[in-house]
């Protein structure tokens, strides 16, 4: 196998679906005032919207954790019993409950959850699971699709050791890890820009499907992951 063409094609997988994790979690806190895989953040969210005695907040962040949790499991279920199928199929199931969040109509103000919101935001902790999922499966570096922390991390880590040891075989990491967090930053950006300039509609389809219509973004970038041929191993 073409290790370096291995390298370049999850260091391409992992970028994009930084991007797309920027996207989905300023989505989610914009439109329902939870992340959808920052999960550090929910659980912070967990706890004071318990304490503060906001119910109705806490179920709906209880519920998008448990989902995430719940997706992560029957994603490690899947990839057992279907490894041939890799990332591509992770990222088909991805698609699959991205479209389902994508058609349920916003029926209340950006922040504030409705029942039908709730759906929608449980339904993209759960994708966010298999999103994760197809990321975090590569092994020559670890890549980690939103959690910012541990790339800044890696990035000044990889800084660091190439000053000390002058080996150049860390600058692809360094790029990799620095484009990482830069279309991460994008994809927030992309997401939080539309979000608010986006017309408050009083009716008809932009009021209830305004926002979704960011979702087609990431669906988009999806369906590119897709037709990138994942190169085969050649181990025998």
């Amino acid at each position: 196998m073409d290790k370096k063409r291995l390298l370049y094609y999850e260091a391409f997988i992992a970028i994009v679906l930084s991007f797309i994790g920027g996207i989905f979690d300023v989505y989610c806190l914009f439109n329902f005032n939870i992340y959808a895989m920052l999960h550090t953040g929910n659980v912070i969210k967990l706890v004071t919207n318990l304490i503060d005695g906001d119910i109705a907040m806490f179920l709906a962040t209880f519920f998008i954790v448990l989902a995430f949790a719940v997706g992560i499991f029957l994603a490690n279920v899947y990839e057992h019993h279907r490894k041939d199928t890799g990332n591509k199929g992770l990222l088909i199931i991805s698609m699959a409950i991205l479209f389902c969040a994508a058609v349920v109509p916003n029926d209340s103000a950006p922040g504030v959850l409705s029942p039908l919101k709730m759906v929608a935001s449980v339904l993209l902790g759960f994708e966010g699971a298999f999103l994760v999922h197809s990321f975090i499966r590569f092994g020559n570096y670890p890549f980690s699709a939103t959690t910012m922390t541990a790339d800044i991390n890696r990035f000044v880590t990889g800084i660091y050791k190439r000053i000390t040891t002058k080996d150049k075989k860390h600058n692809f990491g360094i790029l990799v890890y620095l484009l990482i967090f830069v279309f991460f930053i994008l994809g927030v950006g992309i997401g939080y820009v539309y979000l608010r300039l986006l017309p408050t509609f009083e009716e008809g389809f932009m009021k209830l499907y305004g926002y979704n219509l960011l979702l087609l973004l990431p669906l988009f970038c999806m369906i590119v992951l897709l037709t990138v041929p994942e190169p085969k191993s050649d181990e025998s």
